[in-house]
């Protein structure tokens, strides 16, 4: 209990940062951020892409369970759809600080542009948040029949156990045929915002949507084991071993298809030897090399580790591998945007002066004494208001997921 009620202060601590912080942006303005016209994404949208592939990663695991009968996972699809629901609801909130005039979002369900991939990642969004929270509804329809309390199921007083624990079953398996595909979707309309911006060349790869989904399965699973360790800790960790164990596997399973989708993509940007693909490998190996190095190190290393017996047989080295895990694929949300926005894809060749490719340069949108009003590039780095401001989606992860672990049975029984 006392675990649970610091854990609940320390949500409650992320949340009032972060919403302070996003009060003083919303009063100032973006220009509080470090983003400008040549790098216009940055720490929020990396933070809401690797809530995305959590959030995804957890309803797929969940949703698999059901669909595929996988025994040894069925005592923590509860906290699989919990996970999956807390995820994406802090990659939701994630958006509105990224937007500016957050006022002016009812735009976007008004006067709704088709052709934007963003229409269809806040469709895909909404119905992601209504499927993971059924999928934990119908989950827990049965224990509180048993214990007569519950939310929004007074119609099960009325009825038979036999009768819930049969409808729970039912519609678990439903939720799960829908949100599997969903949970694919999801993650994949995410990475074609990305795959779809053609002046990108980091981006512009057919290889992207499936390399973001197997990074989904590996960081979703994971946090799935994380926090299915801390409900049943180590006392009863050998009850559910054979559980924990597949886990990992599934996790270093994914890592295998990820890196194998990581050495295609740096093969065809390097085997042609293009200006942009030599302008990409040389800011992803020198200028960014050691976040590259954190984004590919630190996986590869889970990967291996949880393929040992040591590394998926120990409660400490499954939790230390996941968060070694969480950070590389941090990392890895977060190169997305220094690559891609730092090759400037407006140039101009002219070989009479021996210039392959002249960036043109970019202005900044700011107009302020000492900062170049034009510049080739932009030297991005989070101020302390991202940072504040990127607490939400943690604050509100911890916050939902501690308060429904302390509320409600989601801790497996055997």
């Amino acid at each position: 209990m006392k675990k649970n009620n610091l854990l609940m202060v320390l949500a409650g601590v992320l949340i009032l940062i972060s919403l302070i912080a996003w009060g003083y942006q919303i009063n100032q303005g973006l220009i509080v951020t470090n983003m400008r016209n040549p790098f216009s994404w940055g720490l929020y949208i990396a933070t809401f892409a690797f809530f995305v592939g959590v959030a995804a990663g957890g309803l797929i695991i969940s949703s698999s369970v059901y669909l595929f009968n996988i025994e040894k996972l069925k005592p923590f699809t509860r906290i699989a759809s919990l996970s999956a629901f807390a995820s994406i609801l802090g990659a939701g909130a994630m958006i509105f600080p990224d937007m500016g005039r957050v006022d002016r979002v009812w735009n976007i369900f008004v006067y709704p542009n088709f052709k934007s991939p963003l229409v269809w990642d806040v469709i895909v969004i909404s119905a992601y948040l209504l499927i993971t929270f059924l999928s934990v509804y119908v989950q827990l329809l049965p224990d509180w029949k048993k214990e007569g309390r519950g939310f929004l199921n007074g119609w099960t007083k009325e009825r038979p156990q036999e009768y819930v624990e049969a409808f729970s079953k039912k519609w678990s398996k439903r939720v799960a045929l829908v949100g599997l595909p969903v949970a694919i979707l999801i993650h994949t309309v995410t990475a074609l915002i990305f795959a779809t911006q053609e002046s990108r060349g980091w981006w512009n790869t057919a290889v992207l949507p499936p390399d973001f989904v197997s990074v989904a399965i590996a960081s979703g699973t994971a946090l799935v084991m994380v926090i299915a360790l801390f409900a049943v800790g180590k006392e009863r960790f050998e009850q559910y071993k054979g559980a924990f164990q597949t886990m990992a596997l599934i996790v270093a399973g994914s890592l295998v298809v990820h890196f194998f989708f990581v050495s295609v993509d740096l093969l065809i940007h390097g085997w042609w030897g293009s200006p942009e693909g030599k302008e990409v490998l040389s800011l992803i190996f020198s200028h960014y090399g050691f976040l590259y190095g954190t984004e590919l190190l630190l996986p590869a290393f889970t990967m291996v580790f949880f393929l040992t017996k040591k590394g998926k047989n120990s409660f400490n080295a499954l939790i230390i591998g996941s968060l070694l895990l969480f950070v590389g694929v941090f990392a890895h949300r977060l190169m997305l945007m220094y690559p891609a926005f730092n090759s400037i894809p407006l140039s101009l060749a002219i070989p009479s002066a021996g210039i392959e490719s002249w960036a043109y340069p970019v202005a900044i949108g700011q107009l302020q004494e000492g900062v170049p009003v034009f510049v080739s590039s932009w030297a991005y780095m989070p101020t302390l208001i991202e940072c504040a401001v990127a607490l939400l989606p943690f604050g509100l992860l911890l916050f939902v997921v501690t308060l429904a672990l302390r509320m409600y049975n989601f801790v497996p029984q055997k």
